[in-house]
């Protein structure tokens, strides 16, 4: 006689709940994910180096709550940074526009590492490179729109142009790794626990959840890039996280019903699995996104 040793789906179900509560970390109100942009600069002059963001927009008022004071800079290089301004342009950082209606956080000297780092809510999407010391001005001729939610750029002071730190086919298939391979191993721990050991079913697994991530991963760059990530509510962001989760949830509980045929699982068991698998990879790819991502915030 056959000895049964197999878990309750039930018992599975706990387990997996189980992985959750490990990888949730707590929250609090601002949380979410923030744009922000990286500047690294070469061929830089021997002297101190003021950057900032030239946005399209008027000039804010004085008392504008975030406005960058003046204090602590050297005046000669604000002043020649100030002359980039003019035909619509303003400094976004350093003036402040009324089209910014959202706090952006920065500073136009650079930090300890070298970089100039800008970021928040307020952060512009096109804007025109500034850049000057005391005794030269240069700014881009042409706008520069983002297409990252992390970006990170090259300054070429001598050339004066901007250039990605990592080439876009690399950059996204890094992005695509970050959580491709901790769901494939979230998941796949809790294959094994659901009781299936065929190499059909990992294969399955497998195929599933590569067309699924890169489903994902055209929602999610969708959303960056909409307006919905400028709204200020961390969990905002997550909501719509969710929408795409759920759709992808109905699309692997179908595939997986169809194609896991092992001995004696059933069809129910397969749509478990991948509610309890797919609660567990959203709890660890997306809640801490912040914490997730930041070796991949450098590209």
């Amino acid at each position: 006689m056959e000895k049964k040793n197999r878990t309750s789906p039930a018992k599975r179900l706990l387990l997996a709940l189980l992985l959750v509560c490990l990888v949730i970390p707590a929250v609090h109100a601002d949380i979410g994910p923030k744009e922000d942009l990286t500047i690294t600069v070469v061929n830089g002059p021997d002297e101190p180096l003021y950057i900032d963001l030239l946005v399209q927009g008027t000039p804010a008022d004085a008392d504008h709550p975030w406005n960058m004071e003046d204090e602590g800079y050297d005046g000669a290089v604000l002043a020649r940074l100030h002359t980039l301004e003019g035909d619509g342009w303003v400094l976004a950082l350093t003036t402040g526009s009324d089209e910014i209606t959202a706090p952006i956080f920065g500073n136009v000297v650079p930090r300890e590492d070298g970089t100039w780092y800008f970021s928040y809510f307020g952060l512009p999407r096109t804007f025109r490179l500034a850049a000057a010391t005391a005794n030269e001005a240069r700014s881009m001729s042409e706008p520069y729109t983002r297409t990252r939610y992390y970006t990170n750029l090259v300054y070429d002071w001598q050339a004066n142009t901007l250039t990605y730190v990592t080439p876009t086919p690399l950059y996204w298939a890094a992005q695509f790794a970050a959580t491709l391979i901790p769901t494939l191993i979230v998941e796949g721990l809790i294959l094994f626990l659901f009781g299936y050991r065929e190499k059909r079913s990992w294969l399955v697994f497998l195929v599933v959840n590569v067309v699924t991530q890169i489903g994902l991963h055209l929602a999610c760059n969708l959303l960056m890039g909409s307006s919905v990530m400028n709204l200020g509510f961390f969990w905002l962001f997550y909501l719509f996280l969710l929408i795409p989760e759920v759709v992808i949830w109905c699309i692997e509980a179908a595939a997986y019903a169809l194609l896991l045929r092992e001995r004696d699982l059933t069809r129910r068991r397969a749509v478990g699995y991948a509610f309890a698998a797919n609660i567990a990879s959203y709890a660890l790819t997306f809640l801490p996104l912040h914490l997730l991502y930041e070796p991949f915030t450098r590209l």
